[in-house]
């Protein structure tokens, strides 16, 4: 489950706490806890940068309209009115490798996504 709560101590900051279960000794439940903290800006800026960058080679190489390759980035999977969206985060990173590899020519890895290079 994912929740996002203002905090007004924390102003800008944003504050994560993630819970990793796994299997310990003997096959005892065990949890490792992550407090993450930082700047909202600077959470943000590279994957913006990161995106201006896409938007553009996609833009040079006539990809237009819907950027489901994207997906990767956003909290809601974008996707065409005429297939499903797409939540397993592997497959949204296999697009938008693919797509990498597609614009240069190389042979893709998978067969996740290629219908959208046709």
């Amino acid at each position: 489950m994912i929740r996002i709560n203002y905090c007004p101590p924390r102003r800008d900051n944003k504050e994560g706490w993630d819970n990793i279960d796994i299997s310990g000794w003997l096959g005892d439940n065990m949890q490792i806890k992550i407090d993450f903290l930082c700047n909202n800006s600077i959470l943000a800026a590279h994957i913006a940068l990161d995106l201006i960058h896409f938007f553009d080679r996609a833009h040079r190489a006539g990809l237009n309209g819907n950027q489901e390759r994207l997906s990767f980035y956003w909290n809601s999977p974008v996707h065409p009115d005429d297939r499903k969206p797409v939540h397993d985060l592997f497959i949204q990173s296999m697009k938008l490798r693919n797509t990498f590899r597609w614009l240069m020519d190389e042979p893709i890895v998978t067969r996740f996504g290629d219908e959208s290079y046709d």
